[in-house]
């Protein structure tokens, strides 16, 4: 677990995993948000754990929304108006409606990646500069993470 936590972590790779998976997650391909964030992850080489979580943004209480601003996005982006979306309409209209499914997930996706990506970036950035605990009985970092000298000494 902690090898897959800082792979490739620094603040601003975070952000950018984290960014990757959001992306990936508002993608119309339900159900394999995870896998492509994986995939996406590892040919840009970055931190597959931060993408996995990130594609986590279309869980089943928050994806009606994304898809619903999706659809509006690229609808206002097409025709210049709100899509009037009423359960027969959509079942009428579904082949434009997924048109701007796809074309407003590029559109959503983006920007919430780029919040949350942020977001993550600057936790990452908090995260990393806070000082560390020292455990008196050992001398090292929590984990074992390289010797620090005991308080008082010369070294």
């Amino acid at each position: 677990m902690r090898r897959a936590k800082n792979e490739r972590a620094s603040p601003r790779e975070v952000g950018e995993a984290v960014f990757l998976g959001v992306f990936a997650g508002c993608s119309p391909a339900v159900g394999v948000h995870g896998p492509i964030a994986l995939a996406l992850a590892t040919v840009l080489r970055r931190n597959r754990l931060y993408a996995f979580l990130g594609s986590r943004v279309s869980n089943i209480v928050i994806l009606p929304f994304i898809v619903l601003a999706e659809v509006q996005a690229s609808h206002v982006l097409r025709t210049g108006h709100w899509a009037a979306l009423t359960r027969a309409r959509v079942l009428d209209e579904a082949p434009s409606l997924l048109l701007d499914w796809i074309v407003g997930s590029i559109l959503v996706g983006a920007f919430l990646g780029f919040v949350v990506g942020w977001l993550a970036y600057m936790w990452a950035k908090w995260r990393a500069a806070r000082p560390r605990k020292v455990q008196a009985d050992e001398g090292t970092l929590p984990g074992g993470e390289g010797a620090v000298p005991p308080l008082g000494s010369n070294v």
